[in-house]
């Protein structure tokens, strides 16, 4: 065993170097969420009963708890059982989107990159690389951990002690684990990280799905989700240690797995065998959309059925939604059946504005990563013969930069006609097809402007294109608990998500309607002059 992981702590301390602009950023990002929202839950609990069960209410709505998970059921509640309530599935999710890509990258995009080779040269062992990628996960996630505890005592919330914030953060430390050793076992079934990577995800959307259905139907089954055993640790009311148990078992068995097959293994290999391709390429590949067709077409398949899935379960909780006033007592008594069923609607669209956001997002992600292809393909190598050969940079650039902004339009396309339509078939009075154009209308140009944005700096300043990222996912997240945390209204503003928050209860302002498309097409076109003036492999 020692054998294997001969100098596994060189590659510790490399790997540790390499990463930490990286993990710093996240760490700032999770520990700023868990700060501002333990803060901004405790204040409104604070401000009177009437508005912790006005919170209360709405975290219960079904629409809610498929995007949160299923409140406890408690008789009385505090800002300790609310915060875990909201936070557990989303700081989950936030934190494997941290770790998934950072364990693939530390493993499996070394020895893509050549890397490792040059590595197990020297005097390195077989699994020293995996042994380094997990140590370094064990690292961040107890910095993580610890840093969690701290901002939870420091903001002391109702209804909380020190052993609830220890179980909490230790919680958020084994779903990292959890989540890391998943990437990794991927990292060593896989020959490439777009397999890994793309499997990974699917582990972490499936589980988040199945959560989903199960906390509006049946949460027994909840279980079968692995994010679902961190909602079953009931952090603040039944501190169940034995959920948290299971998931680091689990944990464990991945990573060993992983272990035993890097150990045996050949370098560069993987367990899973690639279809075997034709001995000689068909004469339509060519050109160079064509190629990129033949390569992303299986991520861009993947992305579609994801979105398609996605929407058609999001769209399945609208029924519930729009039947909350119809069971409140005090509503009946006020309002007659006419207008019961026009506030039902806009409660309705009020939510279909805010999976609005989740939707452009997964449209841009898809979109963003084909663009961002050009850059890794060209630091790879794999544009080098191109390059030699007829097709100019600016044919490649488009080519790379288009494929990404049709796919972003087709996934957010098939998500919303999956959430539309299938919302309707469950809703007693069907939403007019006005609102679906809205959705499209408002949508359509900011996931336009978000990936022409990525455009921009694969080509002004590749080595800072990580930083899209942290961008798109602040907007995101301030747009999803401004209400929550009684944000300002314009707090979202400053990415497209603030700009279209209205929609579709309202038309999408003209004003910023005409900003997304002009600066979509003043971005697009300053990636393409900036890719031409790049270095190869820069």
């Amino acid at each position: 065993m020692r054998h294997s992981n001969r100098n596994a702590g060189y590659l510790l301390r490399a790997n540790l170097k390499q990463n930490l602009k990286f993990s710093l950023i996240w760490l700032v990002i999770l520990i700023m969420m868990i700060a501002s929202g333990a803060g901004k839950l405790e204040a409104a609990f604070a401000g009177g009963a009437s508005g912790s069960k006005e919170i209360v209410k709405m975290l219960r709505a079904p629409g809610m708890a498929a995007m949160f998970g299923a409140m406890p059921k408690v008789d009385t509640y505090n800002t300790a059982i609310v915060f875990a309530g909201v936070m557990v599935v989303f700081m989950i999710i936030l934190q494997a989107l941290w770790v998934m890509p950072l364990m693939i990258r530390n493993t499996r995009g070394q020895e893509e990159s050549g890397l490792l080779e040059m590595v197990r040269a020297r005097n390195v062992g077989r699994t020293a690389a995996i042994t380094a990628a997990s140590l370094e996960l064990l690292i961040d996630s107890a910095i993580m951990g610890i840093l969690y505890f701290v901002s939870l005592a420091a903001v002391n919330m109702g209804g909380t002690d020190l052993y609830g914030d220890f179980l909490f953060s230790l919680g958020m430390v084994i779903a990292n684990l959890l989540f890391g050793a998943i990437a990794l076992l991927f990292a060593q079934l896989t020959n490439n990280t777009r397999t890994a990577n793309m499997l990974s995800y699917m582990v972490l959307t499936a589980a988040y799905l199945v959560r989903l259905v199960t906390d509006i139907q049946h949460q027994n089954l909840t279980w079968l989700s692995p994010i679902g055993w961190f909602e079953k640790a009931n952090f603040y009311t039944d501190n169940n240690v034995w959920a948290l148990g299971l998931a680091l078992l689990i944990s464990i068995l991945l990573a060993a797995s992983a272990t035993m097959i890097a150990r045996n293994r050949d370098l560069g290999a993987g367990i899973i065998a690639e279809r075997t391709g034709r001995a000689k390429a068909a004469g339509w590949l060519r050109s160079i959309p064509a190629l990129l067709w033949r390569t992303e077409r299986g991520l861009f398949a993947g992305w579609l059925i994801g979105a398609v899935v996605f929407g058609g379960v999001m769209g399945s909780v609208l029924g519930g939604v729009g039947d909350i006033l119809k069971t409140n007592p005090l509503y009946r008594k006020i309002l007659d059946v006419g207008q019961i069923n026009t506030a039902n609607q806009t409660m309705v669209l009020s939510f279909l504005g805010m999976y609005l956001g989740i939707f452009v997002a997964l449209a841009v992600t898809a979109g963003v990563q084909v663009a961002f292809r050009l850059k890794r393909d060209d630091n790879l190598g794999y544009l080098s013969v191109i390059h030699a050969e007829k097709p100019t940079r600016t044919t490649i650039s488009i080519s790379y930069y288009c494929f990404g902004l049709l796919a972003g339009v087709f996934v957010l396309s098939a998500g919303l006609l999956a959430l539309f339509f299938t919302g309707n078939t469950v809703l007693s009075h069907p939403l007019p097809l006005k609102y679906l154009g809205r959705l499209f209308a408002a949508s359509v140009p900011a996931v336009i402007s978000f990936i022409a944005l990525g455009i921009a700096l694969v080509g002004l300043w590749p080595r800072l294109s990580s930083l899209f990222w942290l961008y798109m996912g602040a907007g995101l997240i301030v747009q999803i608990f401004r209400g929550l945390f009684d944000l300002p209204k314009h707090a979202g503003n400053f990415t497209p998500f603030g700009w279209i928050a209205n929609v579709p209860v309202e038309n999408v302002d003209q004003t910023w309607l005409i900003v997304m498309v002009v600066s979509a097409i003043v971005l697009f076109i300053l990636g393409i002059a900036g890719y031409r003036r790049q270095d190869l492999s820069l």
